[in-house]
């Protein structure tokens, strides 16, 4: 080589590229020391051009050479080629630069070559790894020939058929991985694992693809379970096609069959436990066990949420026992007045309106009971406070209520006590009392609420029970003023009223 010749930071000689076959197996062994010193001059290339070029044009043909002859077989000798066209005349310049560029186009073809070996791509391309391999070869053997330009030519044939190879990867691998879960979709396990078996040759880690070949393993086990609890779900046997159905999940929890059949088996026996409720809520309906029908029905819309059976059933029970509520709360409040409980009468009539203001029994009854409530409690108050009958108003209101609560139709016990015991107070509040009054006929006495009595020595007079105030009064003197109650039944010791006190 000149030494005024063009050099470049690298220079790669090519060799007989290594193949798998389309398993990926072992290369073969007559083109591995080929593919090992096409990788070493790799390395050499960093040192310089002039050592790599040395390798490449002195050492490696003369190498390659020898191991061609040495491969094939005495017996069958290879034939002659036909002869090549003439190269075209390059000039030096002209000449460099196409090695330059063959140079890193090999450069591209190594990585190349670990990616589509990485991608297994002879298992699933073989034609175009096939094609792709005959024109990174003659790329080479161009290379080692000095033909540049064919070496380039070459290089790029092989570079573009890799590319696509490498593109047709992913797009493969997608196509497998959607034809392997169509086929487990239809039950198709065969099928499913040659397709999750290309993926895998691509990436052989690749999550989807492993999980769908461990689904298409367990496939047929899964199938025949399925097919086991439908029969069982035929013969009415459905404890024992839910388990069945379970069994299968257990194996393989995403297929949809057996997730399916949990679900529909569990409605059925939700669907026979609704009947059996229903059936039961009715029969308390009809017994006018309304708490208890209440209960059941909407145990029958838990299990069946809507049910419009369950919703009118569980209406009829609500206005039995609101009604059956109602009945029971006028008789008591009814038992609360027969016994003269006003106060606990009130109260219920005013719960029941609560709920319903409708009602005309609570209505009357609250009228009712508030009225006889209110005539109690006066009633009470003038038993418990008698000398209030000692003042007219009240005598004359006390006589008033007494006929009030003498005309009541339906008097109880307490009430026909407390007219008794009023009337006898009244008696005696309107009976008079005699009353004696002393003075020394020389004081002039007047008694508030009858009139002036005058001076005398002793005086009788005639007092209703009351209070009474007297006053004496004399010319020269100091007034005198007395109070006295007179009470009902009782005599009082005489009164003196006399002034004494000289002014």
């Amino acid at each position: 080589m000149e030494s005024n010749s063009p050099q470049h930071d690298e220079t790669i000689v090519p060799v007989r590229p290594v193949f798998r076959d389309g398993t990926g197996a072992t290369p073969r062994t007559g083109n591995a020391v080929p593919r090992v010193a096409r990788s070493a001059l790799m390395v050499i290339g960093v040192a310089g051009f002039a050592a790599a070029a040395t390798a490449a044009f002195y050492w490696l043909p003369a190498r390659v050479e020898q191991e061609r002859v040495a491969a094939v077989p005495a017996a069958e000798p290879e034939p002659v080629p036909p002869p090549e066209p003439p190269r075209p005349v390059l000039t030096p310049e002209e000449e460099a630069a196409l090695r330059a560029q063959s140079g890193t186009l090999l450069a591209g073809l190594l990585t190349l070559q670990e990616e589509l070996t990485r991608l297994n791509v002879g298992s699933w391309a073989p034609d175009d790894w096939a094609k792709y391999n005959e024109a990174s070869e003659a790329g080479d053997n161009a290379f080692l020939a000095d033909d540049f330009a064919l070496a380039v030519e070459r290089y790029t044939q092989a570079r573009t058929l890799g590319d696509a190879l490498v593109a047709r990867a992913a797009s493969t691998l997608a196509e497998a991985l959607a034809a392997g879960d169509a086929a487990l979709a239809a039950g198709d396990s065969a099928r499913a694992l040659e397709q999750y078996g290309v993926a895998l040759t691509i990436d052989p880690e690749q999550a989807r693809a492993l999980a769908g070949r461990a689904r298409a393993e367990r496939l047929p086990e899964v199938l025949e379970l399925v097919q086991r609890a439908s029969i069982e779900v035929a013969r009415g046997e459905l404890s024992a096609a839910l388990a069945t159905y379970r069994e299968a999940l257990a194996i393989d929890p995403e297929w949809p069959a057996a997730s399916g059949g949990v679900a529909e088996v569990n409605r059925m026996l939700r669907d026979a436990e609704y009947e059996r409720v229903l059936s039961r809520a009715y029969a308390l309906l009809g017994d006018e066990d309304f708490a208890a029908a209440q209960r059941e029905f909407e145990a029958a819309l838990a299990l069946k949420p809507g049910s419009r059976e369950a919703a009118d059933g569980l209406t009829q029970a609500e206005q039995g026992a609101k009604l059956a509520e109602i009945r029971l709360a006028e008789v008591r409040a009814l038992a609360f007045e027969r016994r003269e409980l006003w106060d606990q009468a009130i109260e219920l009539y005013r719960t029941v309106l609560a709920n319903d203001g409708t009602l005309l029994f609570a209505q009357e009854g609250l009228e009712r009971a508030q009225a006889r409530a209110g005539l109690d409690a006066k009633l009470t108050n003038l038993l418990d406070n008698p000398s209030l009958l000692l003042t007219d108003s009240v005598l004359a209101d006390a006589r008033t209520l007494l006929e009030t609560a003498a005309a009541e139709p339906e008097k109880g016990p307490r009430l026909a006590q407390q007219i008794e015991e009023l009337g006898k107070l009244i008696d005696l509040a309107s009976q008079p009392v005699v009353v004696q009054l002393e003075s020394d006929q020389l004081t002039n006495v007047t008694l508030y609420r009858v009139g002036v009595l005058g001076a005398f020595a002793a005086k009788e007079v005639e007092l209703r029970p009351g209070t009474y105030t007297v006053i004496g009064s004399r010319d020269g003197y100091r007034d005198v003023r007395q109070t006295f109650t007179v009470r009902p039944g009782r005599n009082l010791e005489p009164i003196r009223v006399v002034c004494v006190e000289p002014i």
